[in-house]
């Protein structure tokens, strides 16, 4: 018998060029040259949709931020620390993004993408930093932004924090009923409000779009993953999970591993409606060697 190997396609964030050394200090240091002023600007910033989205907080549908830059997102994170205050919450889920750093975690992400089998994978599930799975979460920043604009909030309100049950669901696989620990989001769903974060459409050179498909920063931009996102969305409202990751595996508009927002969706599925309340690019070039432009993320801020 003649055995054919299956040529495994190419994850598309190995495409992406190498970040800089000091790429994570350039993210965090942003922190410190703001300072608390900064970030208090930040957080009145964050006002004008807090209203909005404590209302739809409060009506049971769920709401994702960015983690990008916070000089450029961190208005958007902002909304989502006044709206959950203001929704009066006792208890938050707050899913952060299990990004595929090297190492088994990025092996585990290539195997899901490629459809072969992920269930004996030790960051198959929603993980817990306080588990004995924690240590897979040793370099994750998704939701350290989020966190510190919460403490300033909070300290700022002169209120007490409700409970933030931080989660990372990881290698949702199209399929997030079979997530193990879904059964207890679901369980504390009941009586918390859910946010999370995930960063849509990475684009650009940086992430292995050629010169002649490269958009830059302009309303063309800005259009497209516009564009990307709502497809996206129009997945999402018939619960094709599987489509909703394919889509976000474009080579020209990669998205991130998707679990936030499937799991979020699936937690609130009867009064889902998912939209876009803000969006903007964000310029990411700066955390690549050689500062290769035009490359961005594509920041906004979600109701499902």
């Amino acid at each position: 018998m003649i055995m054919i190997n299956k040529k495994r396609k190419v994850y598309p964030f190995l495409n992406a060029l190498r970040p800089k050394e000091k790429a994570l200090e350039m993210y965090y240091g942003e922190l410190e040259v703001l300072g608390d002023g900064g970030l208090y600007k930040i957080l009145d910033q964050g006002k004008a949709w807090s209203k909005e989205i404590a209302s739809d907080l409060s009506s049971g549908r769920g709401v994702i931020f960015p983690h990008t830059f916070i000089s450029m997102c961190g208005y958007q994170i902002a909304a989502v620390v006044h709206g959950v205050l203001d929704s009066g919450a006792d208890e938050v889920i707050l899913l952060g993004t299990a990004h595929g750093f090297p190492g088994e975690m990025l092996d585990a992400r290539i195997r899901e993408f490629n459809g072969e089998d992920i269930s004996k994978e030790p960051s198959w599930g929603v993980l817990d930093l306080n588990s004995e799975k924690g240590c897979l979460l040793e370099h994750e920043f998704s939701l350290d932004l989020f966190k510190v604009l919460w403490e300033l909030e909070t300290k700022r309100r002169g209120v007490a924090s409700p409970k933030l049950i931080e989660r990372y669901p990881c290698l949702t696989n199209r399929r997030p009923d079979l997530l193990p620990g879904i059964d207890e989001l679901k369980k504390i769903s009941k009586n918390a409000v859910i946010v999370g974060t995930e960063d849509y459409c990475h684009h650009g050179i940086a992430y292995g779009v050629t010169q002649d498909n490269v958009l830059s920063i302009n309303q063309e931009g800005l259009s497209f993953a516009r564009s990307q996102i709502e497809t996206g969305f129009s997945m999402l409202q018939k619960c094709d999970y599987q489509g909703y990751f394919d889509h976000w595996m474009n080579p020209r508009a990669i998205g991130d591993p998707s679990d936030v927002t499937v799991v979020i969706h699936h937690l609130v599925s009867d009064v889902a409606s998912p939209k876009i309340l803000d969006l903007k690019l964000a310029d990411v070039s700066t955390l690549f060697e050689g500062d290769p432009s035009p490359s961005w993320v594509a920041a906004a801020l979600v109701v499902v």
